[in-house]
């Protein structure tokens, strides 16, 4: 069994937030996907961000504000955002005093299903 938390992360400045690769974590070996802290302070916001990925970002610390197409969408801790392959999108943290955390799950999705299907991990960065 092993632990990995955001706050003893190494991050690195990325899209206007923090960003903790897990390719830090190196004794996890290869994975089926990416993934990634996300780190965003007091009333920030990502820049504007689009990938051909899939990600699943769940939100582990705070309350998120995803701006996708035009609409927002609240996402409380505990809660999860899909965002489709080529979504353009921003993060924002509403809160005045507390960073926003997530947990930022990707993969490329598969060419032969066009399927959202956890890929080779050859994703992002």
């Amino acid at each position: 069994m092993r632990r990995y938390v955001s706050d003893t992360a190494e991050l690195t400045d990325e899209y206007g937030i923090q960003i903790g690769r897990w390719t830090q974590y190196r004794d996890l070996g290869p994975l089926p996907f990416d993934a990634m802290w996300c780190v965003i302070p007091p009333g920030g916001s990502s820049t504007e961000d689009v990938h051909p990925e899939v990600e699943f970002a769940v939100v582990t610390r705070g309350t998120a504000i995803y701006e996708a197409g035009g609409e927002k969408v609240e996402v409380p801790t505990g809660g999860v955002i899909l965002l489709e392959p080529e979504q353009r999108h921003v993060i924002h943290n509403p809160s005045p005093e507390q960073p926003l955390t997530i947990l930022s799950v990707y993969w490329m999705p598969r060419p032969e299903t066009g399927r959202t299907d956890a890929g080779d991990g050859t994703g992002r960065g």
